[in-house]
């Protein structure tokens, strides 16, 4: 009796085990968010930008893009996001721009499948009282 009870708990540990093991492998579920961040600066301006976004098992999803000026800029930067993908030749499939103070943040929609690497690229025209403005331009690292 105490060998059929014995085989009853190991084949109930095993039967757990394969269930938990199948759970965990079942579908992939979202990553935490996540940024690409870059600067660039141009003379005494500068910029950082932001791109957030989640990784899933299948795409790259970017639902936030944000940006802080430095140094004395005005209230009409203008901001223009390019979402690439790194090919060849690299291929922009979304593009943004956006005018704006020292400080943004937008929402948005965009996403890639997960085997294309992509990175953003951005430009910043920074609003000086200068009589020409600075422009500074630069890309995030690749996901």
């Amino acid at each position: 009796m105490k060998i059929l009870r014995a085989a009853a708990v190991i084949a109930a540990m095993g039967l757990a085990t394969t269930i938990t093991a199948a759970a965990a492998t079942g579908p992939a579920m979202a990553s935490a968010d996540q940024y690409l961040i870059a600067r660039c600066s141009k003379g005494d301006h500068g910029i950082e930008i932001r791109a957030r976004y989640i990784t899933t098992s299948t795409r790259h999803v970017f639902n936030q893009v944000s940006w802080r000026t430095t140094a004395n800029t005005g209230s009409n930067n203008t901001v223009r996001f390019y979402f690439v993908q790194d090919a060849q030749p690299d291929i922009v499939f979304k593009a943004f721009s956006y005018q704006g103070g020292r400080t943004g943040t937008r929402n948005i929609s965009v996403n890639r499948p997960k085997a294309h690497k992509v990175y953003v690229r951005f430009k910043v025209l920074f609003d000086t009282s200068a009589s020409s403005d600075p422009t500074c331009t630069y890309h995030t690292r690749g996901i």
